[in-house]
């Protein structure tokens, strides 16, 4: 009987309260607040349904408490995040139209990269939208499942695969598309929801912590290395950036971060001995000029294009195959070159201050796998922001990375705009400690 009472008067509560995803707390908080009113009501001599009905009147007015926890616990929502994305957004269509219109790029026109962008950025902000209003704690339960099945999808890719420019995708059917980027992401999301309250401080948790990150590892990056002759070097050090972020933030000890770093550093340093042209071509990034007609033509180029630019650029002068994947990896020098220094800069500080709002997300949220699968998704951002542009300004070798939200492709567009909108359920989520579900043991 005191029960229904207690649970009438929360429901109450629960009533007004717009946002659902807070229920569950506030029902535990209300509960608790009941039971310690009631326990000191009944010490000072009350029956146990007196003090049951004592400690739900000192609570107050139903609907004045529901009241007043909506507007306390209304849905957050990341302008600081969402507002620089659209900037990029706008200003990749853009620039898009402009390359495409222009005839920057030969075969442009053909592809119509212009549309085709058009139509991966309005199915990316439905996917945003879709996984704001989504629980991203229901994937919890789900993290070894998704591991083992990413897992599945790496060793398909051996067999089933056709090369295009210089990788091999998944290849079935009428169906040709790169798995990698999927895979990254599949991984980072899961290994968050693995290594959550995961226990370092004993020999076995350790190793086997180091053999789920190997394991998908290897298949990133030795074996399809083996088949490719060139490997997948930028998405094994995505992934190895993103796996030590998730170390560090789940309590792992610096000597076990430095164990996991020295594998993949010797492999990389093995990798090479075995095919010496890579030792040519970082002679060739550090001294371009020493090979000005092949290896070393395109950073003399990327030089030229930036170096000329000054800081209003020179508008649509760009000649088509003056550069190669100018609409890929290569868009930030196209960006320079064609707006200026000022539009660059412009750029740079609007990605600054979009990873240093993510980053904020990150701080402020208190559920610990959220706070590991923004801190995952802060790490491959930020390295793919970093390199691509270090890489247009030719102090970073040529690693075959697009710069997000701005370059063409949609299946990396995508799977941006699923990492935004995972880390906008995560903020709109930010006080809720507790997780949906216990999930699988390891």
């Amino acid at each position: 009987m005191e029960n229904n009472k207690v649970k009438d008067y929360i429901n109450k509560v629960c009533m007004l309260i717009r946002n659902k995803d807070v229920h569950y707390d506030i029902n535990l908080e209300l509960q608790d607040h009941i039971e310690t009113l009631k326990e000191d009501f009944i010490s000072s001599g009350l029956s146990e349904e007196e003090a049951t009905e004592k400690a739900i009147s000192h609570m107050g007015d139903p609907s004045l408490i529901g009241k007043q926890l909506d507007k306390t616990h209304k849905a957050k929502i990341g302008w600081g995040v969402i507002i620089p994305l659209l900037c990029f957004s706008l200003f990749g269509l853009v620039t898009m139209y402009f390359i495409q219109s222009k005839g920057a790029v030969a075969e442009a026109d053909y592809i119509k990269m212009f549309q085709k962008n058009l139509v991966f950025y309005i199915l990316g902000i439905g996917l945003i939208t879709g996984l704001y209003f989504y629980d991203y704690r229901r994937i919890l339960p789900y993290s070894k499942k998704i591991y083992i099945g990413t897992l599945v999808v790496l060793i398909l890719q051996l067999f089933f695969n056709v090369p295009v420019n210089g990788h091999y995708y998944f290849h079935i059917g009428f169906l040709t598309i790169d798995l990698m980027p999927f895979c990254l992401l599949f991984l980072v999301v899961s290994l968050a929801g693995i290594f959550e309250g995961w226990d370092w401080n004993n020999l076995l948790g350790f190793l086997k912590a180091l053999g789920l990150i190997k394991v998908p590892g290897l298949l990133i990056t030795i074996i399809p290395g083996f088949l490719t002759l060139t490997g997948t070097i930028t998405y094994s050090f995505l992934y190895f950036i993103a796996c030590i972020t998730l170390m560090f933030m789940s309590k792992a000890k610096v000597s076990q971060v430095i164990l996991c770093i020295i594998s993949p550093v010797f492999s990389i340093f093995i990798y090479t001995l075995l095919e010496p042209y890579r030792l040519r071509r970082f002679a060739i990034f550090l001294d371009p000029a020493s090979d000005p007609t092949n290896s070393g033509w395109i950073y003399l180029q990327l030089k030229k294009a930036v170096e000329s630019a000054g800081a209003f650029g020179n508008g649509f002068t760009m000649e088509p195959k003056t550069i190669p994947e100018l609409h890929t990896d290569f868009v930030f020098t196209y960006i320079v070159y064609t707006f200026g220094w000022i539009t660059a800069v412009a750029i740079i500080t609007l990605i600054i201050i979009f990873l240093l709002k993510i980053i904020s997300v990150a701080k402020v949220t208190k559920n610990s796998y959220g706070k590991l699968i923004v801190s995952g998704f802060i790490a491959i951002l930020t390295t793919e922001f970093l390199l691509n542009i270090a890489m247009n300004f030719g102090i970073a070798p040529i690693m075959g990375i697009s710069l997000p939200f701005m370059s063409f492709g949609g299946s990396q567009l995508l799977i941006n705009m699923t990492i935004v909108g995972l880390i906008l359920s995560v903020y709109r989520r930010k006080d809720l400690t507790h997780n949906m579900a216990k999930k699988e043991a390891i």
